[in-house]
């Protein structure tokens, strides 16, 4: 009997990079066993993933780069990755996940600042990670329904958002409908740093004022006190201090 690893629009494969080479523009694919990548799995094209209940290893760093203007829609699929599951870059998809559970050291699910106005809907899914959901893509659009997403943090020298919007994602919203949403040790369920965007249906939200390269600050005081001599403090929201604010070093403040 022949074991067939893919299928496209119903015709069947026994190699996978045959069937995934044969791929068109609205195609339905449909992965017939488990999966192990040491490159990039790259969809440039609107399809339809339907995992099937399979699982995907991918020891490439980042298992799926979505890079398309298109409509991708992801299912039914576990994705164990290194640095990142689901990785959108380059082009503002319309990507839809349902049912994925997604697992990676860093990012579970990422809008790369290149990809921009991303919209993405994420449904029913488990996703773990550091910065879960981490958007970088200027007005990006999130919308996260009955999914829980697992914040695992390793290091205590800095803090980490369940859910990131990053310093580029300026104008991007993120809304969480149902779902929980875990941080473990010191991170935040969210963490905020453009002044314009905007995250709904998430209590536990650190909206951060001041950062030194990337690493992000809730108040100055913070970034003073980690603040090595040399560094540059970078402002980016107003602030209001109640009390005097004491610089101690020789550090640059970026107003």
């Amino acid at each position: 009997a022949k074991e067939y690893t893919i299928s496209v629009n119903g015709t069947k494969y026994e190699s996978f990079a045959e069937g995934w080479a044969a791929i068109t523009e609205g195609a339905v694919v449909t992965l017939m066993a488990d999966l192990e990548l040491s490159q990039i799995l790259t969809i440039n094209k609107a399809i339809t993933l339907d995992g099937n209940g399979k699982t995907l290893t991918s020891t490439a760093g980042r298992a799926i780069n979505v890079e398309t203007d298109g409509e991708v829609e992801i299912k039914n699929l576990t994705i164990n990755a290194g640095e990142r599951a689901v990785n959108i870059i380059n082009k503002a998809a319309t990507v839809e996940l349902n049912n994925v559970t997604a697992t990676a050291n860093n990012n579970a699910v990422m809008i790369a600042t290149s990809a921009g106005a991303v919209k993405l809907t994420v449904n029913n899914s488990d996703l773990t990670g550091l910065a879960v959901v981490n958007v970088a893509g200027a007005g990006a659009q999130v919308a996260i329904n009955n999914t829980d997403i697992t914040n695992v943090d390793a290091s205590s020298a800095e803090n980490y958002g369940a859910i990131t919007i990053w310093s580029s994602a300026e104008a991007a919203n993120v809304t969480v409908n149902g779902g929980n949403i875990t941080a473990s040790d010191d991170s935040r369920e969210a963490y905020v740093f453009p002044a314009d965007a905007t995250i709904e249906g998430v209590e536990d939200v650190g909206y951060i004022v001041a950062t030194i390269g990337d690493a992000g600050f809730e108040t100055l005081e913070a970034a003073i006190k980690a603040a090595k001599a040399g560094q540059t403090i970078k402002l980016i929201r107003d602030i209001t201090a109640s009390q005097i604010i004491t610089i101690d070093k020789s550090i640059t403040i970026d107003g």
